[in-house]
């Protein structure tokens, strides 16, 4: 039994195929994909070779696909021993390695090796790979690319005048799995060239007839053999000059002798890669050379009935075929549309094509289409439904994303279609692809101007459009009710003495900036909108206008509300404050009638802080006029120290300020910015824990004053960062809680920095401390 060569394959229909790596979760990746490939597919799947045998003792392996680089054994090792498996040896191995050794090729090659796949290799690849070898061996269908285990050897012709070169030379390409014709003179090796078309010339230079230089100039003259690679391989033309001659006629190498083998086998198996590239590339060109007029007419149709009845009707008189089918699929799963063309103008012979999902999820993962030489006897095809079918050739059209279908060409006669028919329908299919994109796109684009039309007739913003040069160019009907004063004309700019300033202004901002603005605009008719302007790739804006003057009214009157309520709660406060305070001057008090009068005055005091902040909150918010003049902030740094000095005193903490001995003035109101530094600094107080630091820091850069409040206190968390200049927010965690706070002071801060055209950001790490970070417009002399 250990002799055999029969698959195992053979006595079942069921397909086993052993994955083997030693890294379990690439092993069982691996055996996931190809388990996709049908219900047919038995995966076995083991981290070694070990585990591998032992797995498939009594069981026979039709497809193996083993890393090289295991503990234990290696794959080559594990090859070795499946040769003499007791039920039969795979009919299909694969070594996967990490390294492109030449040597390991050769010893790969001796084991029988199909083919050595060097990583990075996509799950996707090796499924690949193992359908074409579930193909070839149930005898089926045909690819594009031919089976591997008759993968086409590349010829190479040795042009040398010694017989011992040429032996020597033969061995070498023998052993790697190379044919090779030889010539020992000019002339014969020009012959040779143009009849046996070898893959790649290794050509000496001193030859009887005609030299190497000759010869090579003659090859690059002639069209039909001008892309053969030459490698230039001699012992007698050393000098550099020789070599730059050599390369100059368009030799691609220029190797001297003695040569080190395995580098003389690397430098040809580059050329060969580059060379087999070039070869599809040429091959497609031919291909694309015969597609313009069909091409053309693919492009000029945005209907996919259309496109499919002219693709169809070309290609089947084309290629002969008897009829001709373009399934278009939807998602990729299921057949949406089928169209039909066929040669006969009668309907008895046209013939309803029925496809099996078998064959879908067949070309989903065969990119390169399918040759079905005799339809009777292919699982894939749907003999029974499609019994007028001999032959057929199938090609996929895949889109960007997914298999948007496929077009099949069927013919009575059985291998009727080869592998010409198959390369042109492909070359076809890919435009059509496209085609049919195009057309869905075209369709989408459509459907999409409906629904855009729609929203803008019934929007109930305002949504206008400008061009590059600020040209109103669309509005939608809500857009028309804005202008009551005047008729807006199309293709013409606002009227800039009109009342509408405010928004010409910020649609100039934003078109100067290129970034997207927004801000309120104030109607000439006195109603308040918000405006967003973005602007957009081809040139022009898009603005947006809401209306919100019902809610600047309700603002207002909020506002004003609490500016009323806040200056009428102060003197019933101030009552409270003062009896208390005047309480002990009545009469002497007991130490429970002290403790209940201080928290009397605790409490009246964070009330009046309370009040105090709303009222200067709504102040703000209302926009009361501000008393602006010259502050010099350095001094009024040092008074806000020496203000928190016996606070922070009391909590044996250290407050560390050093002024600068530049002036740095600023144009504000005074009462605002002594509030904004007083919150912050007492904030740094009350949030540090006793013993703690606070220090301020001031610079100046540039146009800017910079002021730094750091304390090495309780923290923020991050997650409470975005909040914090919120009106009433107040961090939640163990130890800021325990401090007395009414979540306004931030929010103070803020509004004072930003009508003061400064800026405030925050930094801070949890139990390490928190920085404020304030800059305001140095006064320009």
């Amino acid at each position: 039994m250990g002799a055999m060569n029969t698959p195992a394959s053979s006595q079942t229909d069921q397909v086993c195929i052993l994955v083997v790596d030693d890294h379990p979760n690439t092993a069982a990746t691996l055996a996931r994909a190809l388990a996709q490939l049908g219900p047919s597919v038995d995966v076995v799947s083991a981290a070694s070779g070990k585990e591998a045998l032992e797995k498939v003792k009594n069981k026979g392996v039709d497809i193996l696909f083993t890393d090289m680089i295991m503990p234990e054994m290696t794959g080559l090792e594990l090859i070795e021993k499946m040769k003499n498996h007791s039920a039969g040896r795979p009919a299909y191995t694969y070594l996967v390695t990490a390294y492109d050794v030449p040597g390991l090729k050769v010893t790969a090659q001796r084991l029988k090796v199909n083919e050595v796949i060097v990583k990075p290799v996509r799950p996707e690849r090796i499924c690949q790979i193992a359908s074409q070898a579930m193909e070839e061996m149930n005898n089926v269908s045909q690819p594009i690319t031919q089976p591997v285990t008759s993968k086409r050897k590349f010829k190479i012709l040795i042009a040398d005048d010694r017989p011992d070169n040429v032996t020597l030379l033969v061995r070498y390409l023998e052993y790697e799995g190379y044919d090779q014709v030889s010539a020992r003179d000019g002339v014969e090796t020009l012959e040779k060239v143009r009849d046996e078309m070898p893959d790649l010339v290794l050509l000496d230079v001193n030859m009887p007839l005609k030299d190497g230089f000759a010869v090579l100039s003659e090859i690059r003259s002639d069209p039909a053999i001008n892309h053969i690679p030459v490698i230039i391989l001699t012992a007698a033309r050393l000098d550099p000059s020789d070599v730059q001659s050599g390369l100059n006629l368009g030799a691609d190498d220029y190797v001297t002798k003695p040569f080190e083998r395995h580098e003389l086998m690397a430098r040809i198996r580059t050329k060969l890669r580059v060379k087999e590239a070039e070869d599809i590339i040429r091959r497609r060109n031919r291909e694309l050379n015969l597609l313009p007029e069909i091409g053309k007419e693919l492009s000029a149709r945005t209907d996919i009935k259309d496109l499919a009845n002219i693709l169809l009707k070309r290609t089947v008189e084309t290629l002969g075929a008897i009829q001709g089918n373009m399934i278009i699929l939807q998602n990729g799963i299921t057949a949406q549309q089928n169209y039909q063309v066929s040669l006969s103008s009668d309907e008895e012979g046209s013939h309803k094509l029925e496809i099996s999902k078998a064959l879908i999820d067949h070309m989903k993962a065969e990119p390169q289409g399918l040759v079905v030489n005799n339809a009777l006897n292919n699982p894939l095809w749907q003999a029974e439904n499609n019994s007028f079918v001999g032959s057929a050739v199938i090609a996929p059209l895949h889109g960007r994303r997914e298999l948007l279908g496929l077009i099949i060409l069927t013919h009575e006669q059985e291998y009727y279609f080869n592998l010409d028919h198959l390369l042109l329908l492909q070359a076809i299919a890919s435009q059509a692809a496209i085609a049919i994109e195009n057309a869905r796109l075209y369709a989408d684009v459509a459907q999409e101007q409906k629904r855009l039309a729609v929203i803008l007739q019934h929007a109930a913003e305002a949504i206008l459009l400008f061009d590059e040069s600020g040209n109103l160019c669309l509005l939608n009907p809500a857009g028309e009710k804005l202008f009551t004063d005047f008729n807006t004309h199309l293709n013409e700019p606002l009227p800039r003495d009109a009342g509408y300033e405010n928004f010409i202004t910020l649609l100039d901002e934003a078109r100067v900036s290129r970034h997207a603005k927004s801000g309120e605009v104030l109607w000439p008719d006195q109603r308040t909108f918000v405006a967003l302007i973005t602007p957009i790739e081809v040139g022009g804006q898009v603005a947006i206008l809401h209306d919100v003057t019902h809610f600047k009214d309700l603002e207002k009157v909020k506002n004003e509300f609490i500016a009323t309520a806040s200056h009428d709660l102060k003197n019933p406060l101030t009552t409270i404050s003062g009896f208390s305070k005047l309480l002990e001057q009545v009469g002497p008090l007991n130490p429970q009638q002290h403790e209940f009068v201080g928290y009397i005055q605790n409490a009246s005091n964070t009330m009046n802080e309370l009040v105090q902040n709303m009222l200067s909150l709504a102040q703000m918010d209302l926009d009361s006029q501000k008393k602006y003049i010259t502050v010099d902030m350095q001094k009024l740094l040092a008074e806000i120290v020496a203000e928190f000095t016996p606070q922070a005193g009391k909590k044996e903490q250290s407050l560390k300020f050093t002024p600068l001995s530049t002036p740095m003035p600023v144009n504000g109101d005074l009462l605002q910015l002594h509030q904004l530094l007083r919150n912050l600094l007492g904030n740094a107080i009350k949030y540090t824990p006793a013993g703690g630091e606070i220090q301020l820091e001031t610079k100046v850069d540039g146009t800017q004053i910079l002021i730094n409040v750091k304390d090495n206190g309780f923290g923020i968390p991050a997650a409470d960062l975005p909040f914090i200049f919120d009106r009433f927010y107040r961090v939640r965690n163990s130890k800021a809680s325990n401090v007395e706070g009414n979540g306004l002071g931030l929010a103070i801060v803020k509004s004072i920095t930003e009508q003061h055209g400064g800026q405030i950001n925050v930094e801070s790490e949890l139990d390490k401390g928190t920085c404020f970070s304030i800059s305001l417009p140095i006064l320009e002399n």
